[in-house]
């Protein structure tokens, strides 16, 4: 059964979609591979539009289209329960779907302060300006958040110590082994690290091998 997956195109080749590398992680997990990738610039809505959906990551698998990333996590472990579990049960899924809420709400939008500058250098013209037009209504000027990250960054990983407690006491968020919570949140850190060379994590933190570690990089 042929599968592809449908994810950001840059001009260097990176994934700069949190919700995109979330995919790729429940597919490695469940190890069923990608049998083809196609690369969606953000204006290219008419891509995904069989989807229904505006954005990526959309995934298609024999004749299912399955779009948006909590979505697929969910096909996936449904649709293939003889592969390692995402979840590792409903207590786990509704784990995941704390993390999932905890991303959209908090999570994603504060590391997109600290990156979104630096990811237009990764961009076509018309993505820059695409991303310029839907993101600074919500987070004001570009440039003004580059110019106030440096500023902002004691705060936001004073705010991580939760995460990075549960991290140093149980290896990861879902236990012993790793499972979509934390690819969830690691998905968010890869999307700096592919976007920015500003580190918002510190080397000697725990979260930044853990975060490595989940995305398949070593520490």
């Amino acid at each position: 059964m042929a599968r592809t997956l449908y994810d950001i195109k840059t001009t260097d080749g990176r994934r700069l979609s949190p919700f995109g590398q979330r995919a790729h992680l429940a597919l490695a997990h469940k190890d069923l591979a990608v049998d083809k990738m196609v690369a969606v610039r953000f204006i290219d809505k008419d891509a995904i539009a069989f989807a229904k959906s505006q954005t990526v990551p959309v995934l298609v698998d024999g004749e299912t289209v399955v779009a948006d990333s909590w979505r697929i996590a969910n096909y996936l472990e449904d649709g293939y329960p003889d592969r390692p579990s995402l979840f590792g049960g409903n207590a786990g899924r509704s784990l995941a779907r704390y993390f999932n809420n905890w991303c959209g709400l908090w999570l994603t939008p504060e590391v997109a302060r600290f990156i979104l500058f630096d990811m237009l250098a990764h961009l076509d013209e018309e993505d820059r300006a695409y991303i310029r037009r839907t993101r600074e209504p919500r987070f004001g000027p570009l440039e003004a958040l580059n110019e106030a990250r440096a500023a902002r960054l004691p705060a936001f990983r004073a705010a991580l110590d939760p995460l990075r407690l549960t991290v140093k006491q149980n290896g990861n968020l879902h236990g012993g082994s790793p499972g979509m919570a934390d690819y969830m949140v690691a998905a968010a850190f890869h999307w700096a690290d592919q976007a920015s060379d500003f580190a918002l994590l510190a080397p000697d933190d725990p979260l930044y091998s853990w975060s490595r570690r989940i995305n398949g990089n070593p520490p």
